[in-house]
């Protein structure tokens, strides 16, 4: 009886070890020998693509400065001009639409970057010039062509100052076919900039804010903004002329991180059966990704803490062990208190674990 019990507590102990030792990924940018991981500071890009969910299925339009056209990692479903009377003409001779397509749908092809969501399926709308320029009205035939093929997501990485009745009205137009559109919060250009950028500004996007390497918000300006959630945004590698990659850093590309990422989520709830709209999108990427001190739900650090307090108990239960097992050697350990310590640990952390995944729901 006393061997069985000890092997059933080695066993929990082994449990519990592995349990603190695998349960968070490793952060920061991943390198393999000719493809890069996206930063994932969080370690759940990681998680759902171990999983096998990596944005099948899932069409996603980019309004941009459009793609090029002979990037090897980048594949798309259809393509469309609206910056002149070239309709066919959407090769980006920029490279803001290459880094955003890049980020957000890279393919995993053994080569270059592996986006966010790489199995999605890219629609590319070229919206903005040359210059980066864009209109209102190149915005507006943007998002109506996006609803005409009917996406899920939508990719905005640009922004007004102001905002505008006929684009609010192409928003709402988007939003009643469900469709998940998700904008920038706006660039800070100096200290104390907290200006409004459109269409992000509008109750019904999902505006997207910055979080740094750490996993902090990026600048307070952002604390002051209309933001709903916070994605990374700095040293973001990102795809580029010539099959190059880059690191860059800006609101532009925490919003498509944001947008790749919404995509797996969709993908993921769609497969439990889950209700999918902006809300429970919204939800779920709080929980998932860091949203710096400020604005994260208190259930996001729940397996930290329970990683934390697992390692010190077994720690501190082991050096409690062999100081009873000194004083007491003809009586041997304490088996029954090991044991029921032991199982403490062990339904404290499942009840946690549990309780986080239906908050996160």
């Amino acid at each position: 009886m006393f061997r069985l019990k000890t092997f059933v507590i080695s066993i929990l102990i082994i449990i519990l070890l592995g349990q603190v030792i695998f349960s968070n990924e490793s952060f920061a940018t991943v390198h393999s020998n000719k493809e890069i991981n996206q930063l994932d500071e969080a370690g759940s890009v990681s998680k759902y693509h171990t999983e096998g969910i990596m944005g099948k299925g899932i069409k996603i339009a980019i309004l941009d400065t459009g793609v090029d056209l002979k990037n090897e990692d980048i594949t798309f479903k259809k393509g469309i001009n609206f910056t002149s009377g070239e309709a066919t003409d959407f090769a980006d001779r920029n490279g803001h639409g290459t880094k955003i397509a890049g980020i957000i749908g890279a393919r995993k092809n053994g080569e270059g970057l592996i986006g966010i969501a790489p199995e999605s399926d890219l629609y590319i709308c070229k919206v903005a010039n040359d210059s980066g320029k864009v209109s209102f009205d190149g915005l507006m035939k943007g998002l109506d062509w996006a609803v005409e093929q009917e996406v899920d997501i939508i990719n905005i990485s640009l922004e007004f100052g102001d905002g505008d009745k006929a684009l609010k009205k192409a928003i709402d137009k988007a939003m009643n076919q469900h469709i998940i559109v998700i904008a920038s919060s706006g660039n800070i250009r100096a200290e104390g900039d907290t200006f409004k950028a459109y269409p992000g500004a509008y109750p019904e996007v999902i505006s997207v804010g910055m979080l740094n390497l750490q996993g902090e918000i990026y600048a307070a300006e952002f604390k002051e903004k209309k933001v709903d959630m916070y994605a990374p945004g700095e040293d973001l590698t990102s795809t580029y002329f010539h099959n190059k990659l880059t690191l860059d850093t800006g609101v532009s590309y925490a919003t498509a991180y944001a947008s790749g990422f919404a995509a797996l989520v969709m993908e993921g709830k769609r497969a439990d059966g889950d209700v999918v709209n902006r809300d429970s999108i919204i939800k779920t990427m709080k929980a998932d990704l860091n949203q710096g001190i400020d604005g994260a739900p208190w259930y996001i650090y729940t397996g930290l803490v329970l990683n934390i307090a697992t390692f010190v108990g077994l720690i501190l239960l082991g050096i409690y062990s062999v100081i009873y097992y000194r004083k007491t050697l003809p009586r041997g350990w304490p088996v029954r208190m090991i044991w029921s310590i032991l199982i403490i640990i062990l339904l404290a952390n499942i009840i946690g674990r549990l309780t986080v995944y239906f908050l996160s729901k």
